[in-house]
């Protein structure tokens, strides 16, 4: 049996998490590059570091001498304009990949942090919710 009546059913990503080395050069990435403010921690851990989206889904940056996971996991994060976002973060110095088109029309690009997590820049998908 799976979580499909409503009261159980999962409903919306809450947060991703990256592991990284140095979490105030992980936090100082998200922040000054990608615009993602933090936010106060709500467990007693000083190896994480909380940020948030405007959506309010979370990101959470874990500190570990194991550094990333390899290869990376990513998190893909929607924009309502891609190339504007692209522009802005080759600006930076960032090297992302091509924005690229998938079928349902959705456009999307990587880049990583500076320990080489990936992170997903992409726009609505075109298909809509179908579950």
């Amino acid at each position: 049996m799976s979580l499909t009546e409503d009261h159980v059913r999962l409903k919306a990503v809450n947060h991703v998490t990256y592991n990284v080395v140095d979490k105030e050069k992980a936090m100082t990435f998200w922040i000054d590059v990608l615009g993602v403010k933090q936010i106060p921690k709500q467990v007693d851990a000083e190896h994480i570091i909380w940020l948030q989206l405007p959506s309010g889904a979370m990101v959470h940056i874990v500190e570990t001498p194991d550094g990333p996971s390899t290869p990376s996991h990513h998190g893909a994060f929607e924009v309502d304009n891609i190339d504007a976002a692209a522009e802005l973060i080759h600006k930076k110095g960032i090297e992302t990949t091509d924005i690229t088109t998938r079928n349902d029309g959705q456009r999307v690009f990587f880049l990583n942090d500076p320990e080489g997590n990936r992170i997903e820049i992409c726009t609505r998908s075109g298909f809509g919710v179908l579950v």
